[in-house]
């Protein structure tokens, strides 16, 4: 896979650190970045972006000697690059959470939107002034997509 693009790995980071501040503040669990592996089976190994890991998943599932997580995150985040397609991501999107994971952000830098999915429930499609959140999944968790892409 090639290397993501500047504003990518700057989006990206500015929302690890908002969402990373909030985690730890609160001791709500653990945040990872894009080289961490979680197998949600034999067959499917992901590494999104961005994931969240609560204290009560990690305690359920720890990782294995090989370092991969065995199961799904609380939170995965895609950031879509340009060689990335919607329709691909959102078959990750789905397999996340058939896999338990709870609330999965799709991060579009061209479109300067959000994405939010929930398991059983249609996407929640963010732009403009809207503020994401973390809801129940990462309480206090607030970041408005002004600031998310202020640099793009």
């Amino acid at each position: 896979m090639a290397p993501a693009g500047f504003e990518h790995g700057d989006v990206d980071l500015v929302l690890s650190h908002a969402l990373a501040d909030v985690v730890y503040k609160k001791e709500l669990g653990r945040v990872c970045e894009g080289q961490t592996g979680f197998r949600l089976n034999v067959d499917t190994c992901y590494s999104p972006d961005l994931s969240f890991v609560s204290h009560e998943r990690f305690k359920l599932i720890t990782p294995a000697k090989s370092g991969l997580f065995h199961g799904a995150p609380d939170l995965a985040v895609e950031v879509l690059s340009p060689s990335d397609s919607i329709t691909k991501t959102e078959i990750k999107v789905q397999n996340y959470l058939a896999h338990g994971t709870r609330l999965v952000w799709m991060v579009d830098l061209r479109n300067r939107s959000v994405r939010v999915y929930r398991p059983g429930q249609s996407f929640e499609l963010l732009k403009g002034n809207r503020v994401l959140t973390g809801n129940s999944i990462v309480p206090g968790f607030r970041i408005s997509l002004s600031k998310l892409f202020e640099s793009i």
